[in-house]
């Protein structure tokens, strides 16, 4: 076989591996997209705009502290187990689950402390009453502890490479959130709320496990110096991420302790339902990064030539699949956002068109946004999230002071933007990475379209003008990836015939 073969062969395998992953993830987080739809729309139906604004907050909470506290385990023990599964060490391999068991109970008690103690500061800041939701925080706390532990489950699935099993997790736990909560607000209104994050939580932890201690059983020493001091490298891996989760949740949270103080009562409901929805399609598609593309960059990271590859296939990927389906998706917000919640939140839709621009640059960036903590290189991960964090509160913060819901939208499409350029600067410079050609043609085709199909939308409004010019944009951008993804995968295609053609002949 030529040279040119096996290259064709490789770069094949290597698009179609990336296109299989993203398949897997893709069509459990598909259906999990499916099951939130109808949990929003009924939770809206049951307890109304007001109440999934304080589900925001509770939720919100619970997350802060968790993220806080853990260490970013179910991302930091990843890589150290992918290590030792590429090596076939079962000693090893057992060994390594226990550590990370171990400092999953040891951050997760410690979490659960942290906001036992700290409810009762919490509850005044958010609500400007104190005692008000106290109580109801302070039963929460063991949220946090199952949080932790589920994180160290999912981290071993993994680093394992149970893939199937992890998003066999991601559906049941879309079905366990819709048949939990809905019930419980139905029965006890909004009272349901706190005992429905508490049960979901439990469930995840439960799922988890049941997935994991088949392959493992349960052993952990979470206050043995000895096997905490071996999980030290997951821990200052984990310790940039951590910080990165853990500002990400704060400057969240900020945002609606902000939107709550200068907005109505709905404005955070509104913000929530804006956040919620630019992620959904996103969180399908960027659902294999975490576990199969991270520790494959990582296995390369050392050979300049191969990282970049790796990095700019990801990138054209991401930006071929993401862009029609983003597109599509933002012109059919007016019908999308009345199913996912109800007609009173139709004034999040041009604020929410507007924000996913933003999350067709975030397809560009964030496969780029993996390099530092390929290298272990914490100093300019921080640097970067810090940057992004802070955007977040003072962009979205001015944009609904300026300009209302829509201000909100136009500041998160600057934060994304602001992002990409802060990322691709810390790539560029501190590791000298390039975009491909191909990469960077995408990019330049889908841009263009995507700002031109927002600014109709936002302009025409809807009807019938509406929709032909949105269907035009999405059918060009479509073409123009279908074109793409053709000349990529063709040289699977192409060594598929000629394998085929070899086997008749002999």
């Amino acid at each position: 076989m030529s040279i040119n073969d096996n290259n064709c062969k490789n770069k094949g395998e290597s698009y179609g591996r990336t296109m299989k992953y993203l398949g897997l993830f893709g069509s459990a987080q598909g259906a999990s997209m499916l099951f939130g739809i109808v949990r929003n729309k009924l939770t809206v139906k049951l307890i109304g705009a007001q109440g999934l604004s304080v589900i925001a907050y509770f939720n919100r909470t619970v997350q802060m502290f968790s993220d806080c506290t853990n260490f970013s385990l179910s991302f930091s023990a990843v890589k150290r187990m992918s290590e030792a599964y590429e090596t076939g060490d079962a000693e090893c391999i057992e060994r390594l689950v226990k550590v990370v068991r171990s400092i999953a109970l040891l951050t997760g008690f410690v979490g659960m402390l942290l906001m036992l103690f700290l409810s009762p500061l919490v509850s005044d800041v958010v609500f400007n009453r104190e005692g008000v939701y106290t109580e109801r925080m302070m039963l929460l706390s063991p949220v946090v502890l199952f949080m932790a532990v589920s994180g160290g489950e999912l981290a071993i699935l993994r680093g394992v490479k149970q893939l199937q099993r992890v998003a066999a997790y991601t559906f049941l736990m879309s079905v366990v959130s819709l048949f939990v909560s809905v019930p419980l607000y139905y029965l006890l209104g909004f009272s349901g709320v706190f005992i429905s994050i508490f049960l979901i939580a439990l469930s995840q932890m439960t799922i988890l496990l049941s997935f994991s201690l088949p392959l493992y059983a349960y052993k952990a020493k979470p206050f043995s110096f000895k096997i905490l001091k071996e999980g030290l490298e997951m821990v200052k891996l984990g310790a940039g991420y951590m910080y990165a989760t853990m500002f990400s949740s704060l400057a969240v949270w900020l945002v609606c302790a902000i939107l709550s103080g200068f907005g109505e009562n709905t404005t955070v409901g509104f913000f929530t339902a804006c956040f919620t929805i630019i992620y959904l399609l996103p969180s399908v598609l960027f659902a294999a990064l975490d576990s199969e593309y991270f520790p494959r960059l990582s296995g390369v990271v050392a050979n300049a030539e191969l990282r970049d590859a790796t990095v700019n296939q990801q990138l054209e990927i991401q930006q071929l699949v993401q862009s029609p389906l983003l597109m599509a998706f933002a012109v059919a917000l007016p019908m999308v956002v009345p199913l996912f919640y109800d007609r009173e939140f139709s004034a999040v839709v041009p604020m929410t068109q507007l924000a996913m621009f933003g999350m067709f640059m975030r397809s560009m960036a964030y496969p780029i946004s993996f390099l530092p903590l390929s290298f272990g290189d914490t100093r300019a991960f921080v640097f970067q999230e810090t940057i992004y964090n802070i955007c977040m509160v003072l962009f979205v913060t001015l944009g609904y002071l300026l300009m209302g819901l829509l201000g909100i939208g136009l500041g998160l499409a600057a934060v994304y933007t602001i992002d990409l350029l802060v990322v691709y600067f810390v790539a560029r410079y501190r590791y000298a990475y390039r975009v491909s050609h191909n990469a960077m043609l995408c990019f330049i085709l889908q841009m263009p379209l995507f700002v031109l199909s927002v600014a109709m939308m936002l302009f025409l409004k809807n009807g019938i003008i509406y929709w032909i010019a949105g269907g035009a944009c999405v059918t060009l951008s479509s073409c123009i990836s279908l074109y793409m993804l053709h000349r990529h995968l063709n040289f699977s295609v192409l060594h598929i015939k000629r394998f085929i053609v070899k086997k008749i002949r002999k």
